[in-house]
């Protein structure tokens, strides 16, 4: 495993967060930055969940967003406790976000831990 997964990995399974996701941002092709989910955040991400209740956490994808630039890569990963990699396609809220960067080299790790590109509808 290259240094920045582990990294990655590392830090997302020490966020204490429900879901281990990271979010790495490159520019030219090196590592600018990571993210990971994050449970204690600001009240402006405050939403409503699909049970109703109020939820507010900061998706690994929007802690790399605000450094971004048109042409960057992103790649979104999920682990499980274990460590291995698992599901971790960007939610409709990221996506969002994301296209409104014109970012349009984003992968992420599907069910076996396999790289997926985002395809925009």
């Amino acid at each position: 495993m290259k240094s920045v997964y582990k990294l990655a990995r590392d830090l997302a399974l020490t966020n204490g967060a429900k879901y281990h996701v990271a979010c790495i941002l490159y520019r030219k092709r090196k590592p600018i930055r990571i993210g990971v989910n994050s449970d204690k955040t600001h009240p402006r991400f405050k939403r409503i969940a699909t049970d109703g209740s109020e939820v507010c956490t900061l998706h690994a994808e929007m802690s790399v967003l605000k450094y971004a630039r048109k042409g960057d890569r992103l790649e979104v990963l999920r682990f499980l406790k274990c460590g291995s990699m698992t599901m971790a396609c960007p939610c409709e809220h990221c996506r969002k976000f994301i296209r409104e960067q014109n970012l349009c080299d984003v992968r992420y790790t599907d069910w076996g831990g396999t790289w997926n590109k985002l395809v925009w509808d």
